[in-house]
């Protein structure tokens, strides 16, 4: 109209399928609700809907079923008699062994021929002991490898990760079944004190996800390893992420080292993320104490 008010009666007609009450107008074909769908689009949204739902109780049980082996493991190191409750921090630094290959002492320039000769024999006497000690991890470490090394899902001890918050049983044996219960350490690689790598698995998004931070492990940060017959201290040196197959990365290279490897990224096996660690200092424990 001219003055620009609204007329019912020169109104358009509502477009086809847009209006509530609107039907099927000639040429068209009316839109089907959601109570039209087929069967098979009910089944795969129900499918959908069930697969949402049953994630966080999948991820929930096996946690569970995690925290019950380590409970299992965790009394069955203790009725062995190895001091599985000892935290780290409380030990004296001077009650570590220390593996520097060299031990150095400084002497002002006016010492005196008998002082540079005490200090000399204490060195000397520092080196003996150091290489005492060494010989006797080895030998603990070639006992305890004769008797649980190679008996699959049998608990080895804790791994403790100050900087992460981890602390955690670790057993003998990576598969799927070991893994279940905590990280696996590998058969084919040696026990702290035998010279070599001692590489251990885990899992990160599943089973207690014991390595679900293992990436945010810094270069410098202290890797426990609280055994029956030895506390051994790392440093990691090493935070890298590499494919299944590049195993290399994990070999002895004449050192005492420690690697621990998980899946990479979060719920992915694509890669892996290792940690890499060299020991810095160990105190062996007494089997009766």
């Amino acid at each position: 109209m001219p003055d620009g008010t609204s007329d019912s009666s020169t109104a358009p007609p509502a477009a086809p399928g847009l209006g509530d009450d609107a039907g099927p107008q000639s040429g068209g074909r009316e839109k089907k609700g959601w109570r039209h769908w087929p069967w098979y689009r009910w089944l795969a949204n129900l499918m959908i809907l069930a697969g949402i739902l049953c994630l966080p109780g999948y991820f929930l049980g096996t946690c569970a079923c995690t925290a019950l082996h380590q409970r299992d493991l965790r009394q069955e190191l203790a009725a062995t008699g190895a001091a599985l409750t000892i935290e780290v921090a409380q030990i004296s630094e001077a009650e570590f062994v220390s593996v520097e290959t060299t031990t150095s002492t400084t002497l002002p320039p006016s010492a005196t021929e008998e002082e540079v000769a005490a200090a000399l024999a204490a060195v000397e006497a520092a080196e003996m002991k150091r290489e005492s000690e060494l010989a006797l991890f080895k030998t603990a470490a070639d006992e305890f490898a004769s008797n649980v090394g190679g008996v699959m899902r049998t608990p080895l001890g804790r791994i403790v990760i100050p900087s992460i918050g981890l602390d955690v049983v670790m057993l003998e044996g990576t598969s799927k079944s070991d893994l279940k219960e905590g990280p696996g350490h590998w058969e084919e690689t040696p026990f702290p004190g035998q010279g070599g790598n001692f590489v251990v698995s885990g899992h990160r998004t599943t089973y207690g996800a014991p390595f679900f931070k293992l990436d945010d492990v810094e270069v410098g940060d202290e890797i426990q390893l609280i055994m029956p017959y030895v506390i051994a201290r790392y440093q990691a040196i090493l935070n890298i992420i590499v494919y299944p197959d590049e195993v290399e990365t994990v070999r002895s290279v004449g050192r005492e080292q420690v690697s621990l490897a998980a899946c990479h990224p979060l719920y992915s096996a694509k890669q892996r993320v290792v940690v890499i660690g060299d020991l810095v200092s160990f105190k062996l424990i007494d089997p009766e104490g």
